[in-house]
């Protein structure tokens, strides 16, 4: 198994950040890439890569700024769309993949956002399009929700205690998850902190753009009908993000492939085996 942490730098207003990412499987192998939820990191995406690398795939999973070991930003007000897709541009002129249709792109939530706009650019670097649970745009009373989360800042004792948490919230619209995946999960989401308490790899101020600029407050609608590459949208049945009259209006205005979980919200983890298989189906 082919495994690499990597990094590169991402400029912006008045200097640069650097950002890291995991690299899976053969260099030469089918690009993926896969950009994680809100409040997530690209070890999300783990279980997905062991199982995709070895039908040919090469799953590149990044930490955007603010999560993970990407930096995160003194001006909390460059958490915002703009600077994201700078950052992921330069990803793929890092990685020499950002010619038109050199790569797959796997987005959850916010990852599904991005995706849609850089799908819709001109000579759009992405061939194939995956958004897990999230449609072009995101309802008023599941954004206010996320505020209120996210809006908090949570300490812990203990990393056990942080998986905790993370069982009785994350369990609750996941889907099914292993022990082994919860440890997994929970080891890749702490964060010390200065007083050696446990917290999430998150930086608590991403919360601040809410209050100028949601994420998901964007209409996406206009760049989710040009896009005209092949698309997956994969649906919780119990979401209140991808609702099923966004997906109704999603398919008056173009062809794509729906894939429903039951016993899931927002987001299936794409950790059970049934989710990796078909996402692995799809891509075949």
């Amino acid at each position: 198994m082919t495994f690499q942490e990597k990094s590169y730098f991402s400029f912006h207003e008045t200097g640069q950040h650097q950002i890291y990412f995991n690299d899976w499987g053969p260099e030469d192998g089918n690009p993926v890439i896969c950009v994680h939820g809100l409040t997530g990191n690209g070890y999300d995406f783990d279980f997905l890569a062991e199982n995709l690398i070895e039908h040919g795939h090469r799953l590149i999973a990044v930490d955007l700024p603010g999560r993970g070991r990407s930096d995160f930003h003194s001006d909390p007000l460059l958490y915002n769309y703009d600077q994201y897709m700078r950052d992921l541009h330069e990803l793929l002129v890092h990685l020499d993949l950002q010619a038109p249709e050199s790569v797959d792109w796997l987005g959850v939530s916010l990852g599904g956002l991005l995706g849609i706009r850089l799908a819709a650019l001109e000579h759009s670097p992405i061939k194939r399009l995956i958004i897990n649970d999230v449609g072009p745009t995101v309802p008023q009373a599941a954004l206010d929700f996320i505020y209120q989360v996210i809006s908090q800042e949570y300490h812990f004792d203990t990393v056990k205690d942080l998986e905790q948490r993370m069982r009785a919230t994350r369990g609750l619209t996941w889907g099914p998850v292993s022990d082994a995946q919860w440890h997994h999960m929970a080891e890749h989401n702490a964060r010390a902190t200065d007083d050696g308490r446990i917290t999430y790899a998150y930086d608590p101020q991403i919360a601040r753009i809410f209050e100028n600029a949601p994420i998901g407050d964007v209409d996406l609608w206009e760049s989710w009908q040009q896009i005209t590459c092949p698309a997956m949208v994969i649906q919780g049945a119990d979401s209140l993000l991808l609702t099923d009259d966004i997906l109704d209006r999603m398919e008056e205005l173009r062809e794509f492939d729906l894939t429903v979980f039951e016993d899931c919200g927002h987001v299936p983890s794409l950790m059970a085996p049934d989710q990796i298989k078909a996402v692995r189906k799809w891509l075949a």
